[in-house]
C-alpha cells in the first residue's frame, strides 16, 4: 500500500548550501523524493532491491525546453533558470505550475503544468502546456532523470527497448556509451538494467497520440578532466566511474503559437529479476487496452510459409501468373500453407509503390485471380507482397502524391534512399529508385491508398504481407499545413490509423483476409500478423508480450536447421526462402526434410508447442556449452515443455535441463524419434539438434 509523507528536512544542498522542502512518495516498490522549490526529482530508490538510482540530489533535474522565438534565436531553458513555481498537494500527486517561462531576458506566454502522480504500478508524469506565445516549444523533457548509477555487482549495464520482434540493446556500462534513444510509443517500452534489477520506461499511450524519444546520455562528471588518460585511469573501469548517465523523456511536441497540449502519461518503475519482469509490467497495461483481432481459423493450427518472388525491381520475371500453379502444387506436397507472393504488382518488388495493379508484363488480373482460387482449393493461402509507405520517384503517376508526401521542419521533403538489387548499374547506385515517404496523417493520402489495398482485397487473395510498415524511413513528423492534421502531425499516429481502417475495409470485404507487416511493434498487432528475418540468439520479446500473434520467420539457407529449431522455440511458422526467395521448395532438402518432422512434433504435442503459453526461458534451469532453450506451459493442464537446441553447427553437447518446481516424470520427443522417451535429466545433441523435455 502506497504512502506519502511530506518531509521538511534539513538536506543540505552540495551547491545551494540551503535547507530544501522535499516530499516523498512512496509504496512498495519504490520510493522518490520531489524537491518542492523547483520540481526536481532529487532521489529515487528501488524498495525490491535497495538499487539507490539518483544517489546525487544536486543533480537532480525537474524539466528542460527547447524553444524557438519568432525572430529564430533559440534556448534551452530549465527549471533553475525559472521563478518557483506553484505547487498543489495532494494524497497522491503533486502538481507543479510554471506560469510565464522565462527565456532568456524575456518572459512569454507559455505555462506549464507538470503533474507527478505515485500509483500502484510506478511514478507518473503527466501535466499540459499552453502556448500563448509566439515562439514554438520545439521540445519538452517531462520527466528528465539526472542520474541513473550502476547497481553494486554490475558487469554490464544495458539499455533495451523493443524492435522488429526482438530487443534492440546498447551498453551503458562499462562501454563510455554518448548517447542513444528509443521511440515511443513505437518500442512499446524501454528497459535500463544489469540483468538482475532494472527500471521500466514507458509511455502510457496505445493510441499514438505523442512522439517521445527516450533518450539517454552519458557525461563525465567534475573532475573527469583531471583523470582521464592517467596511468591507472582505466583500473577497476575508473574513467567509466567518472560519469553519469541522465535519462529524458523528450516529448517532441513542436507546440505552435496558441496552441495548447496534454501530455500523455510517461511511466518509471523498478523491478527486480530479468527483462521478463520489465516486460511483465508493460503486460499487465496492456491487457487493459488491447483487443485480439479477428484471425482467419488456419493461423490456429501449425501453418508454414514460404516467400517466392516472381520479378523483381530490375524486370527480372522469373515467371508468369499461369505458372503460379506449379510453384502450388510443390508447396502443398510439401506441406507449406501460404506463399507470400513478391513482385506480383506494377514494376515488380519495391518498384512502382504504391501501386497495386497487377504487372501485364506477368499475365491479366483474371489470370491471377484464376490462379489465387486454385491455390485456395489446394490449401494454399496467397499472401501478396505489399509496401504502401512510400512512393516510387521513377514510377509513371508518382507525381499524385507528391502533394501528400511527409515535410520536415525545414520544409524539405523526405526522401528513402532506396535499394540496389540485382543489375550492376543498381548495384553501384547509378539507376536507384528513391523513395517519397508518405504523410500518413493525410486524409487524403490514405483514401488513394484505400483504393490500391481494395485492388488486393479483389484478387481473392487470403492475405498481404505489408513490407516495412514498421517504420516510415526517419520521417517521425510531417510540418506540412496542408494536409489538415495538426502541425506537425505524427506519421506513426497515421500509420495506426491506417492500419484500423485497412482492418475495418477486410471486415467489411473478407473477414479472414490476413494482414502481416514487417518486424511489426506491438501496437501494430491489433490489425497485424507478423513477418521478420531474425537471428537464432535473439530474445523474442513479441512473441514473449503476446503468446498467440502470428510470426513467420525466414529460413533462407539450405543447411540452416538452427533457425528451424529457433521457429520451434519461439512458436514461429517457417518462412521457407530458397536462394533469396526465387528457387523451388525441391533445393532445400536437408531443410525440408527437418522443418516438415519439426511440424509434425509441432503438431502431436500443439497443447504444449503451439497452443500452450509461451515463457521464453522461465520456468526451467538448462545448461550447457552451445545450448539454447524456452519453455512453453500447458494451459489446460499447467505442466510444461522445454525445447532445447544446440547451436554448434559441428559438435555435439550436451545439456542439462531441469523444470523449476517439478516433481514430475519427465520424458523427451524429438523431430526425429517423437515418441515419449524417459528423460532422466540429461541429454546429448547432435550439432543443430532438438529435444522437447515435457512434464508426464
Amino acid at each position: 500500500m502506497k504512502k506519502l509523507l511530506l518531509i521538511l528536512s534539513g538536506l543540505i544542498c552540495a551547491s545551494m548550501a540551503e535547507a530544501r522542502q522535499l516530499y516523498t512518495l512512496e509504496n512498495g516498490t519504490l520510493r522518490a523524493e520531489i524537491d518542492l522549490e523547483s520540481g526536481a526529482l532529487v532521489g529515487l530508490r528501488s524498495k525490491l532491491t535497495g538499487w539507490n538510482l539518483l544517489a546525487d540530489a544536486a543533480v537532480g533535474r525537474a524539466f528542460e525546453a527547447n524553444v524557438k522565438l519568432a525572430d529564430g534565436r533559440f534556448f534551452v531553458v530549465n527549471e533553475s533558470s525559472q521563478a518557483r513555481p506553484e505547487v498543489t498537494l495532494s494524497d497522491d500527486c503533486l502538481t507543479f505550475v510554471w506560469k510565464g517561462l522565462k527565456v532568456g531576458s524575456d518572459q512569454l506566454a507559455i505555462d506549464f503544468r507538470g503533474r507527478i502522480a505515485l500509483t500502484d504500478d510506478g511514478l507518473v508524469y503527466d501535466g499540459s502546456l499552453d502556448n500563448a506565445s509566439d515562439a514554438v516549444v520545439e521540445q519538452l523533457a517531462w520527466p528528465f532523470v539526472g542520474e541513473v548509477t550502476v547497481p553494486e555487482d554490475t558487469e554490464r549495464m544495458l539499455f533495451q527497448y523493443f524492435t522488429y520482434t526482438k530487443f534492440n540493446t546498447e551498453e551503458l556500462y562499462p562501454r563510455e556509451a554518448g548517447s542513444g534513444w528509443s521511440n515511443l510509443p513505437e518500442h512499446a517500452f524501454t528497459l535500463v538494467h544489469n540483468t538482475k534489477q532494472g527500471l521500466y520506461l514507458s509511455s502510457m499511450d496505445h493510441k499514438l497520440d505523442e512522439y517521445i524519444r527516450c533518450l539517454y546520455e552519458t557525461l563525465p562528471v567534475e573532475g573527469y578532466a583531471a583523470e582521464a588518460g592517467a596511468a591507472t585511469s582505466k583500473r577497476d573501469r575508473g574513467e567509466r566511474r567518472m560519469m553519469r548517465t541522465q535519462l529524458k523523456a523528450a516529448r517532441m511536441l513542436y507546440l505552435q503559437p496558441g496552441e495548447e497540449r496534454t501530455l500523455v502519461p510517461f511511466i518509471m518503475a523498478p523491478y527486480e529479476g530479468s527483462w521478463h519482469k520489465g516486460a511483465d509490467i508493460y503486460k499487465a497495461w496492456r491487457k487493459t487496452w488491447f483487443v485480439e483481432p479477428h484471425r482467419a481459423a488456419w493461423l490456429d493450427r501449425v501453418n508454414t510459409w514460404q516467400q517466392l518472388q516472381i520479378n523483381s525491381s530490375e524486370s527480372r520475371i522469373n515467371f508468369r501468373f499461369k505458372d503460379l500453379k506449379r510453384y502450388v502444387d510443390e508447396a502443398r506436397r510439401y506441406g507449406v500453407n501460404a506463399i507470400q507472393l513478391t513482385g506480383w504488382a506494377y514494376g515488380g518488388q519495391d518498384r512502382g509503390v504504391p501501386n497495386f495493379s497487377v504487372d501485364p508484363r506477368l499475365g491479366t488480373e483474371k489470370e491471377l485471380r484464376e490462379a489465387i482460387a486454385d491455390a485456395q482449393k489446394k490449401g494454399v493461402n496467397i499472401l501478396l507482397f505489399t509496401k504502401f509507405t512510400w512512393a516510387d520517384l521513377t514510377a509513371d503517376g508518382h507525381e499524385k502524391y507528391l502533394p501528400h508526401r511527409a515535410i520536415n521542419a525545414a520544409l524539405d521533403p523526405y526522401v528513402h534512399p532506396g535499394y540496389n538489387y540485382n543489375t550492376y548499374t543498381q548495384l553501384i547506385g547509378v539507376n536507384t529508385r528513391r523513395f517519397s515517404i508518405h504523410c500518413m496523417m493525410d486524409d487524403t493520402l490514405r483514401g488513394m491508398l484505400h483504393a490500391e489495398f481494395q485492388k488486393c482485397l479483389d484478387l481473392g487473395a487470403a492475405g498481404m504481407v505489408y513490407d516495412e510498415n514498421q517504420h516510415h524511413a526517419g520521417a517521425m513528423l510531417c510540418f506540412d499545413p496542408s494536409h489538415g492534421h495538426r502541425v506537425p502531425g505524427f506519421n506513426y499516429q497515421g500509420a495506426d490509423k491506417l492500419g484500423r481502417e485497412f482492418y475495418e475495409m477486410c471486415q467489411r470485404s473478407n473477414p479472414d483476409f490476413l494482414m502481416v507487416g514487417e518486424g511489426c511493434y506491438d501496437l501494430q498487432s491489433q490489425y497485424y500478423g507478423t513477418y521478420t528475418r531474425a537471428d537464432y540468439w535473439h530474445e523474442p520479446v513479441l512473441r514473449y508480450v503476446d503468446p498467440t500473434v502470428p510470426i513467420a520467420c525466414a529460413v533462407i539457407d539450405h543447411n540452416d536447421l538452427n533457425h528451424v529449431n529457433m521457429c520451434l522455440a519461439d512458436r514461429y511458422a517457417i518462412s521457407y526462402e530458397v536462394r533469396n526467395f526465387k528457387g523451388h521448395l525441391g533445393e532445400f532438402p536437408r531443410v525440408m526434410a527437418y522443418g516438415r518432422k519439426v511440424d509434425d512434433l509441432r503438431r502431436r504435442y500443439a497443447d504444449f508447442l503451439w497452443n500452450g503459453e509461451f515463457m521464453d526461458t522461465l520456468g526451467a534451469t538448462v545448461s550447457g556449452e552451445g545450448i539454447r532453450y524456452t519453455v512453453f506451459r500447458n494451459t489446460k493442464t499447467g505442466k510444461k515443455a522445454v525445447v532445447v537446441y544446440n547451436v554448434d553447427t559441428k559438435r555435439a553437447n550436451t545439456a542439462s535441463v531441469k523444470i523449476d518446481g517439478s516433481s514430475a516424470q519427465l520424458v523427451a520427443v524429438s523431430p526425429e524419434r517423437p515418441a515419449p522417451a524417459k528423460f532422466t535429466g540429461e541429454v546429448t545433441l547432435g550439432p543443430q539438434s532438438a529435444v522437447v523435455v515435457m512434464e508426464k
